[in-house]
């Protein structure tokens, strides 16, 4: 009876495991999409251009390799992109920063 219940258990945790391993990476294509829409937010699609069409670029690829079925490409794809994403609206808000202390800047040389 022992050797029965052991199996069992054996059996369940390979199928839970096996699940995990291949379950859809919704969660990571909405948090690339979140950080995409963000990052354009943040106007990283002119002043972050390469970063921001490397981060649609990967998203493109993760919702390709998603409807083919290669989740697990999918979700490296897809971490991409949010991480990606994330870097260009960081660089736009740098750069729009600067802008807004430059000119800030150049008010105070006119007095």
């Amino acid at each position: 009876m022992l050797k029965n219940s052991n199996t069992f258990l054996l059996f369940a945790a390979v199928l839970v495991f096996l699940a995990g391993c291949n379950s859809k990476p919704i969660h990571e294509l909405i948090l690339a999409d979140t950080a995409i829409k963000a990052a354009q937010k943040a106007k990283a699609d002119s002043l972050a251009t390469d970063l921001y069409r490397k981060a649609e670029n990967n998203f493109l690829r993760a919702k390709q390799d998603y409807r083919e079925g290669y989740y697990d490409s999918c979700r490296n794809f897809a971490d991409t992109a949010r991480q990606t994403a994330e870097q260009a609206e960081y660089q736009a808000l740098l750069k729009q920063s600067k802008m807004k202390g430059s000119e800030s800047s150049d008010d105070y040389g006119s007095y």
